[in-house]
Parts: C-alpha cells; sequence; structure tokens
C-alpha cells in the first residue's frame, strides 16, 4: 500500500492501478487501507458518509465505482461498473460523483449510496481493458493463474510492481522454491470452455429417431460443410 501511494504521488490516483486476484473482503480491506493513506495525507476530506455492507465510508475525494446499474430520473443511466470522483458530501447525505471520461455529474443519496465502493483496489475482472501509467499487483492465492497473471501484467504503459504474500509461497516466503511455485501457479489456465464445443455422442440404447443430427457427431464432418 505505501508503494502504491507513493506511485499516486507521482502520477495521480487513477492512473496507478491496484489490481488483486483475491476475495472481495480482501480487496475491501485493500480500499479501506487506501483511504487512510490519503486520509492521513490531507486528500480526502474530514466528512464520512457510512456504508452499511462495507467497513469503510465514503469521503469528497475518493475514488469510486459503480456495483450496479444507476437510473437517476429523467437522466441517462449509469452503467455497473463506471467510476468517478466523489466531489462533494452533503451533511445530510447527498453525495455527487463526477464520472470518469465524461464530466457528467450525478447525485446520490439513501439506499443508492449503497451501490458506490471505491476503487482504489480493483479484482482483476474489473480491470479487463483497462491502461494506466503504473500498477501494483497483490497475487498469488488460489485464483492466480495464467489468465489473471496476463491481465495484472498488460495494464501498465510504464512498469508493474509484483507482491506475493509470504503465506501464499510456504514456509513464510523463505523456502527455495517459492519463485517455482509462484511461476506455477501463472502457468495453469483457468479459462472457462464453452460447454457448445463439446459434441454429443450417439447412445446406443436410444431410438435413431432420438440420436442427435448426423452432422453433429464426431467423424461426420463432412456433413457440416454440405
Amino acid at each position: 500500500m505505501q508503494r502504491w501511494h507513493a506511485l499516486t504521488q507521482q502520477h495521480g490516483v487513477k492512473a496507478v492501478a491496484l489490481i488483486a486476484d483475491a476475495s472481495n473482503q480482501e480487496i475491501d480491506r485493500l480500499n479501506a487501507r487506501a483511504q487512510h493513506l490519503r486520509a492521513q495525507h490531507g486528500e480526502l476530506g474530514e466528512h464520512e458518509i457510512p456504508l452499511e455492507t462495507v467497513h469503510y465510508g465514503l469521503r469528497q475525494g475518493d475514488h469510486v465505482a459503480f456495483t450496479a446499474q444507476h437510473r437517476p430520473p429523467g437522466a441517462a443511466r449509469v452503467e455497473n461498473g463506471t467510476r468517478g470522483e466523489i466531489t462533494h458530501l452533503s451533511l445530510k447525505g447527498q453525495t455527487t460523483v463526477a464520472l470518469d471520461g465524461s464530466g457528467r455529474r450525478v447525485t446520490l443519496d439513501g439506499e443508492d449510496l449503497e451501490i458506490l465502493r471505491l476503487a482504489y483496489a480493483q479484482h482483476i475482472y474489473r480491470q479487463q481493458g483497462a491502461t494506466v501509467d503504473r500498477t501494483v499487483v497483490v497475487t498469488g492465492g488460489w485464483q492466480t493463474s495464467r489468465e489473471s497473471a496476463y491481465v495484472e501484467a498488460s495494464r501498465a504503459r510504464h512498469g508493474t510492481d509484483w507482491y506475493v504474500a509470504r503465506d501464499e509461497l510456504g514456509s513464510e516466503g523463505k523456502d527455495t522454491g517459492r519463485t517455482t511455485r509462484l511461476a506455477q501457479h501463472m502457468r495453469n489456465s483457468r479459462a472457462h470452455t464453452p460447454s457448445l464445443i463439446y459434441q454429443e455422442l450417439p447412445d446406443p440404447t436410444r431410438p435413431d429417431w432420438l440420436q442427435p443430427p448426423l452432422r453433429d457427431r464426431p467423424g461426420h464432418e463432412h456433413e457440416r460443410a454440405r
């Protein structure tokens, strides 16, 4: 977290991605620590609005993301995953968010605030397609894979810092095989295979009229070409 904050001082908060292939609870903890560091350095407002489902609140200056669609009355909807910066908090709980990329401002209050989350730390799948100046990666857990490592390594223009918890590498990270074990995690593929690519095989116990079409049976690819 200290490294992430130091990089934000050089490049700006929105230009440094903090990515983890961890659980939502762990990402919430990372976000709370990031917010604490920013508050310590006077980068956030003093007033905080609590959220019911997480252990942190929201402050002016926080970088946030929408976790569900928001439909303001009489205005265009805000899509799930949209990010922005909190530009104003009222004592009554009204919160104004300036959306990234558009300059549009959206005001939320009451139960609508529960779809906002801090966006300093993000799960890898929330960062697919993003491009930033620098990336700080927290990895090495059970979700680490070839696909997650690719996303983590390809977001930044000017460098990526990798961090792995000692307990994820065994023997408090001091054993000689720790790097090999991490590399093995990153070689394993967790890509999902569409069920459509599997062909249905004929069942000898079924009558012909219940068998899959001939063109879908292995060995009859030429029928498909016809």
